[in-house]
């Protein structure tokens, strides 16, 4: 494969880089030293176009194993633990292998003769932040790496933070899986994570030795595999299945997984310059993350003293609801005096509301409508014998069936709404009346015989007809309940009347306590202006090196 050269100081990565820097900057500014560090990392990364591919996955997935088959040599340990505590980053060039510790700085080994030494290194968490091991005569350039991470099921904790806090420098991520755990949780979870944040993943399912064909054929359960990501809506860029016990298994893709890797160091340029300008966003938003956890405390206290303040009618987390309250104070203060016109206003629009949009009649109601209307005409008779009486007692159970029919859909569609909506009008208004709450659950709108029976109207049974017929039913029982509410309404506006006269003076204690919540949202709102500010700050940074 042909040398990717470095581009030159002043091409678009030479660019990018140093408007990541100006942003890193900006960040340490704001004390956060720790996201700086990592935008800085990716700064001097995108200088180089330099190609990171991360390995991540199960620690018993046979990563070591696999970086050491591509690569040629034994350069990672390959034990059945959990391995690297950390970051193991493998590339090209002369012979070098450093350990980043976190107090004693870096130190140097021999490649050649000291691994072993290295190895020990590799594994300890606790002292070292990053292993970087370059080594010649591998596919890999000095401009192209492999990422070696911690397996992502480990109980120890500084695993897991090890993998989460390298994947910013990585460009492609390969996630592989024992053949018996493709489906654990963590796979799906972490798989997702990465997708989100924009990363080309590649899936390899390692040790398909491990299939027993009579079992379930091995189509069918790459099948099932494909069909686990796709119900977790996770979309890879690839799938391959691979073993390194058996070389020559039938559905080895070890070779088609190497030419990845070689094509994907051949898209290097193209790759990483998508990569970065993402992950440059993401640490953007890791940054506003760190911001407000260092308000969290400020932040904390105001939310306290909303919740020590009460006030009934207002949600006092809610910012809309706690401004549209002060608001509407403010007004009521103003125009105290016109309070109960408006108010029996907005009583009255909402019964309209409510009654207009009732649906009383369905086509059960045209049928036995019609049904009923038929008894209802001249010359109806049924039977022979006896006819007379049966005649009655089929219009009897018309009726009935006509009734039973209106007094389900007004039971279900108007009845309970209705008294729903009055019952809490008084509390709309800051009232409560038990005497009042009984009245509108004693409210009854009766159905009758007498009521079907007053708005038949002559003329044959036709569909308009009982179309019409059925309207004229349910404005007229809609009507009833206008009535009704209007009546209660009425009670309202009467007791509303009789606050007035004390009213200026509860206003202006409510006001009180509503300016307080007002004053704490806004300290709230510029703490969130204050992140947002940081974050567009950023970004227009950022749009520099688009």
């Amino acid at each position: 494969m042909p040398h990717t050269h470095v581009l030159e100081p002043q091409t678009a990565f030479a660019r990018m880089a140093e408007v990541w820097e100006r942003a890193a900057a900006y960040m340490d500014e704001n004390g956060d030293g720790i996201t700086a560090g990592k935008l800085n990392q990716l700064a001097a990364k995108t200088s180089q176009a330099e190609l990171n591919i991360a390995f991540c996955g199960h620690f018993s997935a046979g990563k070591s194993t696999m970086i050491n088959t591509l690569l040629g040599v034994q350069l990672l340990p390959s034990n059945p633990i959990p391995t690297s505590a950390n970051v193991v980053k493998i590339r090209g060039g002369e012979k070098a292998a450093r350990v980043y510790t976190k107090e004693n700085g870096v130190v140097t080994f021999d490649p050649d003769t000291e691994m072993e030494k290295l190895k020990q290194f590799a594994v300890d968490g606790d002292t070292v932040e990053w292993v970087e091991v370059q080594y010649p005569g591998t596919f890999l350039d000095e401009y192209s790496s492999l990422l070696d991470t911690p397996g992502i099921d480990s109980t120890d904790a500084a695993h897991k933070i090890a993998t989460e806090s390298a994947l910013h420098l990585a460009d492609v991520v390969i996630y592989m899986m024992d053949y018996n755990h493709v489906q654990a949780e963590e796979n799906f979870n972490f798989t997702k994570t990465l997708k989100d944040r924009g990363k080309p993943v590649y899936l390899v399912v390692n040790m398909i030795d491990k299939h027993i064909d009579f079992e379930l054929d091995f189509d069918s359960y790459k099948e099932s595999v494909e069909e686990a990501f796709a119900t977790w809506n996770i979309h890879p860029d690839g799938i391959f299945y691979t073993s390194l016990a058996e070389p020559d298994h039938d559905e080895n893709q070890y070779e088609a997984f190497s030419a990845l890797l070689s094509q994907l160091i051949a898209d290097r340029e193209k790759l990483v310059a998508d990569s970065v300008r993402s992950a440059a966003h993401h640490l953007v938003d890791e940054h506003v993350q760190v911001l407000k956890g260092r308000n969290e405390e400020a932040r904390r206290k105001l939310e306290d003293k909303l919740d020590a303040i009460h006030l009934e009618g207002v949600d006092s987390r809610d910012t809309e609801n706690v401004t549209a309250a002060l608001r509407q104070a403010e007004a009521e203060e103003k125009t105290l005096a016109s309070r109960t016109a408006e108010a029996r206003k907005q009583m009255e629009k909402e019964l309209g509301s409510l009654l207009d949009n009732a649906r009383l009649t369905y086509y059960s109601t045209s049928e036995a409508a019609q049904s009923y209307l038929e008894s209802r005409k001249p010359g109806f008779k049924t039977g022979f014998l006896f006819a007379g009486k049966k005649t009655e007692e089929e219009r009897a159970r018309r009726e009935e069936a006509l009734l039973a029919d209106l007094r389900e859909k007004v039971a279900g569609n108007l009845d309970f709404h209705f008294k729903e909506l009055m019952a809490k009008l008084p509390q709309t208004y800051d009232m409560r009346d038990e005497a009042y709450h009984a009245a509108v659950h004693a409210t009854q709108v009766e159905l009758t015989g007498e009521f079907l029976a007053s708005h038949i109207k002559n003329g044959a049974v036709s569909r308009e007809y009982v179309m019409n017929y059925c309207n004229d039913l349910s404005n007229g029982i809609k009507l009833e309940y206008r009535r009704a509410g209007l009546a209660l309404i009425e009670q309202v506006v009467k007791q509303l009347e009789q606050q007035v006269q004390v009213q200026s003076g509860e206003a202006q204690k409510r006001l009180s306590v509503l300016r307080e919540l007002a004053e704490v949202h806004h300290e709230l709102a510029k703490l969130a202006s204050s992140e947002q500010a940081a974050k567009e700050q950023l970004q227009a940074i950022l749009q520099e090196g688009a």
